[in-house]
């Protein structure tokens, strides 16, 4: 054999193999990030003025594939070796981005181009899962002898997904920081293929009620469409029985009785993702620290109720408040330096609100929950390059 075939054989055959095989010899490509910026805590006081609408946070997730480093590892704290049972999906690690001035978005929409494999007289590569039909003999089914990829299921327009929920879910500013405060909200994009955009529209100090009552769910009302997906989370605030906000010069009092007032708030959401033919998808409420060890629930009536509401509605739900439970008991003892729970400037710790890992670690939590309630939305995500969770 000469060298000239020789050569020729060695780029041939791998692309032969890779026809055969249905697989794509495309290389991946880097994450990106995209972050937004929206601040706000919940709050406890007794009043609270009404704020104005803000401006949306937008996300689009990182182009790349997973990678082999997972978010939410075999945690190791104060010499006890404990792994989580609810170890969220894998996902590459997303370098921090600096975001601008409060408020305002950061960061551009990416794109992921697909392609099919091919070969002359091989099998052709399996379609893209938006496209009609697969590729073969160099794009024509049947060139050169082979077979077309099975057709692809079409899932038409990526879905833009809304949220709507308190500080727990909210974006923040992003810094280099690895510690800064951020809500699953912020990190759910990474989960996601490159098309989905998130429109975060969280905002910290509200309830089912108020997030109505201020216009939010107005707005969001005004923005989706059919294809689309609502996440919604609430019952962090809902539980305050003396905070107050005022609305038109008036008092309205946070709480939301679990078993009836809370349950007609969030029918409003429901109503909203029928009109718009939009998959909704409840999300209870995450615990606050008291779950270390003891498995402590201050948000479990709110998140009962909308495990309850769910059922009676035939309401997708993820939930985030069992799974959350489920984690911080598994890790126990808390871990030293805090990793989970945001960390104040004074070095306490913030026992509702949440750093960059705990936020992480519940974004996969809620993806997680999203594939196994089985809605459209599902066939979004990214894989997941791990066995089990």
């Amino acid at each position: 054999m000469n060298a000239t075939l020789s050569a020729r054989l060695g780029r041939v055959i791998p692309t032969a193999l890779c026809a055969v095989l249905a697989l794509s010899c495309q290389q991946e490509s880097q994450p990106q990030n995209s972050d937004a910026v929206l601040g706000g805590d919940d709050t406890s006081t007794t009043s609270v003025p009404a704020a104005s609408p803000s401006q949306s946070n937008t996300t689009t997730a990182p182009v790349s594939s997973p990678a082999a480093q997972a978010s939410s590892p075999s945690a190791t704290h104060a010499g006890t070796n404990a792994v989580s049972p609810n170890v969220p999906r894998n996902v590459a690690e997303v370098p921090s981005s600096t975001s601008g001035p409060a408020g305002v978005p950061t960061g551009a929409s990416t794109s992921n181009p697909a392609s099919a494999a091919g070969g002359g007289g091989g099998r052709g590569g399996e379609a893209p899962l938006d496209s009609d039909a697969g590729a073969a003999g160099g794009g024509t089914i049947g060139s050169g002898g082979g077979a077309g990829g099975e057709p692809a299921i079409d899932r038409g327009e990526p879905p833009t997904i809304y949220i709507a929920g308190d500080s727990t879910v909210s974006t923040y500013r992003d810094t280099e920081s690895t510690t800064d405060q951020a809500g699953w909200g912020q990190m759910l994009h990474e989960y996601f293929e490159p098309s989905v955009v998130v429109e975060n529209r969280a905002i910290g100090g509200r309830t089912a009620r108020r997030f109505i009552d201020e216009g939010y769910l107005a707005e969001i009302d005004a923005d989706i469409g059919p294809g689309d997906a609502l996440l919604v989370q609430f019952g962090t605030n809902d539980g305050h029985k003396t905070a107050t906000y005022e609305l038109d010069g008036q008092q309205i009092p946070y709480y939301l009785d679990p078993a009836t007032d809370f349950k007609d708030y969030l029918s409003e959401y429901i109503d909203v993702a029928a009109d718009h033919d939009a998959t909704l998808v409840f999300v209870t409420p995450p615990p606050r620290n008291s779950a270390y060890c003891t498995g402590g629930n201050g948000t479990g009536a709110h998140a009962q109720a909308m495990r309850e509401l769910a059922a009676e509605r035939d309401v997708a739900l993820a939930d985030l408040n069992q799974m959350t439970v489920d984690h911080l008991i598994a890790i126990c003892p808390a871990p030293t330096p805090e990793d989970f729970f945001f960390v104040r400037a004074d070095g306490t710790v913030d026992g509702t609100h949440f750093q960059e890992n705990g936020a992480r670690i519940m974004a996969g939590f809620v993806a997680d929950g999203i594939e196994m309630a089985g809605v459209p939305l599902s066939g979004w995500l990214r894989p997941n390059d791990e066995e089990g969770r």
